[in-house]
C-alpha cells in the first residue's frame, strides 16, 4: 500500500458517494487546520495525512463498512460518518477512548452514524495504518479494516 493509493481511493470513494446521493458535499481542511491539530494532539501527522485532509472532500462522508457477519435479521453492515479536525481534537482531548488510545498512536477518524458511541480510530502509528473501532466501555478493539485504502475501497455506499 503506497500512501498515493489512499489518496486515490479516498477519491474513489467520494465520487462514488456522489453518483448515489449527487447533492453530497464533503468538506477538506486547511493547512492551517492541520497545523492546529498537530499542536493540540502534540503529534507529527504524516504527509499523506495531511494531503488527505487537504485535496479530498472526505470530512462528513457517510459509508458503510462489512463489520459483522450477516446473518438473517442484520446485513453485518456498519455505517460511519467521516470526522473533521474539530472532531478528531475533540475526541482526542476531551473524551475517552480517544485520550487514553492517543498515547498509542491511534487517531480519532469516524464517528458512528447508527449513535452507539463507538469511535473509529486509524492507527497511525503502524506500517499498514489498521481501522479500528474502539469500544467505550471496555476499550476493546475491532478491526474494521487491514488498512485505509481497503476501507476506503471496500466501503458501501
Amino acid at each position: 500500500m503506497t500512501n498515493n493509493e489512499i489518496i486515490t481511493e479516498a477519491k474513489r470513494l467520494v465520487e462514488r458517494i456522489k453518483l448515489k446521493y449527487p447533492d453530497f458535499v464533503g468538506k477538506t481542511a486547511t493547512e492551517s487546520d492541520l497545523a492546529k491539530l498537530e499542536k493540540e494532539l502534540k503529534i507529527k501527522l504524516p504527509e499523506w495525512y495531511i494531503e488527505l485532509y487537504t485535496t479530498v472532500p472526505l470530512i462528513d462522508a457517510e459509508f458503510g463498512i462489512q463489520e459483522d457477519e450477516p446473518d438473517e435479521d442484520y446485513d453485518g453492515v456498519s455505517y460511519i460518518i467521516w470526522g473533521g479536525v474539530d472532531d478528531i481534537i475533540d475526541e482526542s482531548t476531551k473524551y475517552e477512548p480517544g485520550i487514553s488510545v492517543l498515547e498509542d498512536g491511534y487517531v480519532f477518524s469516524a464517528s458512528c452514524s447508527h449513535g452507539s458511541g463507538d469511535p473509529i480510530y486509524i492507527k497511525l502509528s503502524s506500517k499498514q495504518l489498521s481501522v479500528f473501532r474502539i469500544y467505550h466501555d471496555d476499550y476493546s478493539k475491532n478491526q474494521l479494516a487491514d488498512d485505509l485504502t481497503s476501507l476506503f475501497k471496500n466501503a458501501i455506499i
